[in-house]
C-alpha cells in the first residue's frame, strides 16, 4: 500500500491542478481533501513507529494542513463564504507551528546554523518586513491581526529549518528549504491574490498556488522523513 501512494498523491496533484484550470468544483472537492491525506498518510507508514518528537510534530503539520485546504477550498468552491477564510488560516498557522516544532525539536539543535549566528535571520526579517509592508494597505481591519501574525509564523518556520542547515546532508537540506520556500510563495501568491489586485493581477493565479503548494508540501514530507530514516 505505502508504495502506491506517492503515485497516488501525483495523481491526485494532477487532477487537482486540471480542476484548477478548468474551475471545476466537482473536481477540486473530490481531490483536494485526498492531497495531504495521501502525503500524511505515507509519512506515517514511511516512519512508523512515529518515535521521536520530529516527525510527530511534522506529522501534525500535515494533517492540520488537510483541515486548512478543506476550509481554503470552501472560500473559492461551494458556499465560497469569507469566514472560512479566517478557519483556513487558523488551521494552517498550527500547521506552521507544527513544523516549527518539529525542526526545534530535531537533535543537537543548538548547533544550528541561526543558533549559532542569530545575525543570519536578516534575509528571512526583510521578507517579513517586506510583504506585511505590500499586504497590510489592502487587508481589511479585522483581518489584519491574523495575517500578520501567519506571515510571522510562516517565516519563524523558514528560519528553524534554515537552522538545521549544519545538521542535515547538504542535498536533504537543500530539498527541505525548497519545500518550505515554495511553501511560502504560495501562500504569498495568496495573500497577494487576496488583498492586492489593484497591486499585481497574477494570471492563472490558483494553478500556480496549488503547483507551489503541493511540490513544497511533498518535499518537506520526502525530505523529513529522509531526514529522519538516516537516524535510523
Amino acid at each position: 500500500m505505502k508504495k502506491l501512494l506517492p503515485p497516488s498523491f501525483l495523481l491526485l496533484s494532477l487532477l487537482n491542478l486540471y480542476g484548477e484550470y478548468g474551475r471545476s468544483e466537482a473536481l477540486i472537492f473530490i481531490t483536494k481533501p485526498l492531497l495531504l491525506t495521501t502525503l500524511a498518510l505515507w509519512f506515517y507508514l514511511e516512519l512508523r513507529p512515529l518515535q521521536g518528537r520530529f516527525p510527530r510534530f511534522i506529522l501534525a503539520g500535515l494533517i492540520f494542513s488537510i483541515g486548512g485546504d478543506v476550509l481554503l477550498m470552501l472560500v473559492e468552491n461551494g458556499p465560497k463564504e469569507e469566514h472560512f477564510f479566517l478557519l483556513g488560516l487558523a488551521s494552517f498557522l498550527l500547521a506552521q507551528l507544527s513544523y516549527l516544532a518539529g525542526f526545534l525539536h530535531y537533535p543537537e539543535v543548538r548547533q544550528g546554523l541561526i543558533a549559532r549566528s542569530p545575525w543570519r535571520v536578516w534575509p528571512f526579517m526583510l521578507f517579513l518586513a517586506g510583504i506585511i509592508a505590500v499586504l497590510l494597505p489592502g487587508i481589511p481591519g479585522p483581518m489584519r491581526v491574523p495575517v500578520v501574525a501567519y506571515a510571522c509564523a510562516i517565516v519563524s518556520m523558514a528560519i528553524g529549518a534554515y537552522n538545521l542547515q549544519p545538521l542535515l546532508k547538504r542535498p536533504v537540506f537543500l530539498g527541505l528549504m525548497a519545500g518550505i520556500l515554495l511553501f511560502i510563495l504560495s501562500d504569498s501568491l495568496i495573500a497577494l491574490n487576496k488583498f492586492r489586485v489593484d497591486l499585481v493581477v497574477i494570471p492563472y493565479a490558483r494553478l500556480w498556488i496549488m503547483a507551489t503548494y503541493l511540490l513544497g508540501q511533498y518535499w518537506i514530507a520526502r525530505n523529513a522523513a529522509v531526514v529522519w530514516k538516516g537516524r535510523g
